[in-house]
């Protein structure tokens, strides 16, 4: 039963064990490989973006400018003061700015990486990368991820054993120079295209400058599963750890409303942005009754092209077209007041920023439907790793 009476103490909590940092010596030894380096990078993963490891890598990054790539589950790690040492995120496709770095550098210094995040495979195909780890667990060892030091313990411990060793540390000026490229490029990407007058649907980029403007660093973004998701993580940026949450390895289709719901009760004094597909959205929209009845403070933003888009686009690029991933019409806005939710919808693509107004300024729930194009996910499939179409 699950609605029983219990008539036993509650279980009390227990503490984690702690564990030590990595020896003196061998943050020695790791300093003096880092300053040997031509370039190095930080591959920043899941298990360090725990509150005491991000002050960690933070203080270490403000005294040596290391350049930071983070995986999807890192993303928040580095805050805004050091945005100009943040090279973008990797995973799920690859080409991004951070994959290049990783392919330039001759020293990959993992931190709390799990292969889950984004397979080595994908950074390390042709296996050539010199990889140092620092983690609180061994390492799944692959033929594309053998590195050459393992540094297990306490991330945080390790780390600040490592930064006095680091001291007036500066990079290479031939790093400097191509990190500088690299930052163009970064910025560069993040760009939407001009508006055309008329235009009924909105470009993604659009939709993630649109949102970043109005999501402040203590707000919570939760992102389902599709299309939207790649776009997402590769554009939106976080400057909190943990405040900008993806589902990787099997990539669940409906997490977004219900993590956003727990969100909303784990920080109660902030927003809480919910990210989803229109397919996504229907996997668990009836949790919307719970968002409506506890009067949580949730914008959730609906992607909307009538269809299974990721899935769609896939398909394309293997059979040369799509079967069953089309659905609808379903009217959003009517769906949310059913459920005594606030709904709105951005009818034109100049309309997009007022509405999102509108939204953030609702003290409830509130969906709000941005149809967008995605015609521009036909360059995202030139990017499909081969193994991902069989």
């Amino acid at each position: 039963m699950t609605d029983g009476e219990l008539k036993t103490d509650v279980i009390a909590p227990l503490m984690p064990a702690k564990l030590g940092p990595a020896s003196p010596v061998e943050s020695t030894l790791l300093a003096q490989r880092i300053k040997a380096a031509k370039l190095p990078v930080l591959l920043l993963g899941m298990r360090a973006s725990d509150p005491e490891t991000t002050a960690s890598i933070r203080n270490l990054i403000a005294t040596t400018h290391l350049p930071v790539v983070e995986t999807f589950q890192g993303a928040g790690i580095i805050p805004r003061e050091l945005e100009s040492d943040f090279f973008g995120r990797v995973g799920l496709f690859r080409n991004q700015p951070g994959d290049k770095l990783l392919k330039q550098a001759d020293l990959v210094i993992a931190i709390g990486y799990d292969p889950i995040e984004y397979e080595p495979r994908n950074w390390n195909s042709d296996r050539s990368a010199n990889i140092v780890v620092i983690d609180s667990m061994r390492s799944e060892i692959d033929k594309h991820f053998q590195p050459e030091k393992e540094l297990v313990g306490d991330i945080s411990q390790t780390l600040d054993f490592l930064l006095p060793y680091m001291k007036g540390y500066q990079l290479p000026d031939e790093a400097v120079a191509y990190l500088d490229e690299l930052r163009k490029e970064v910025i560069l990407r993040d760009e939407p295209p001009a508006l055309v007058e008329g235009q009924k649907v909105s470009h993604p980029l659009s939709i993630i400058k649109a949102l970043q403007e109005r999501v402040s660093d203590d707000m919570t973004v939760t992102v389902d599963v599709g299309s939207f998701y790649i776009w997402m993580a590769r554009h939106f940026r976080s400057y909190q750890p943990r405040h900008l949450l993806f589902s990787n390895g099997m990539q669940t289709l409906g997490v977004a409303l219900p993590w956003a719901i727990s969100a909303a009760l784990v920080r109660p004094n902030t927003k809480v942005v919910s990210v989803s597909g229109d397919g996504g959205f229907l996997f668990s929209a009836q949790d919307l009754e719970t968002a409506v009845r506890l009067k949580l403070p949730i914008v959730h933003v609906i992607w909307n092209d009538g269809a299974y888009d990721m899935v769609k686009f896939q398909e394309e690029v293997k059979y040369g077209k799509a079967a069953a991933t089309d659905f609808g019409p379903v009217d959003f806005v009517k769906y949310a007041e059913s459920f005594g939710a606030k709904g709105l919808r951005v009818d034109k693509a100049e309309d997009l920023e007022k509405v999102l107004d509108q939204a953030f300024k609702e003290e409830g729930p509130v969906i709000v439907d941005i149809p967008v194009d995605y015609s521009y996910n036909k360059e995202l499939s030139k990017q499909l790793l081969d193994d991902q179409l069989h």
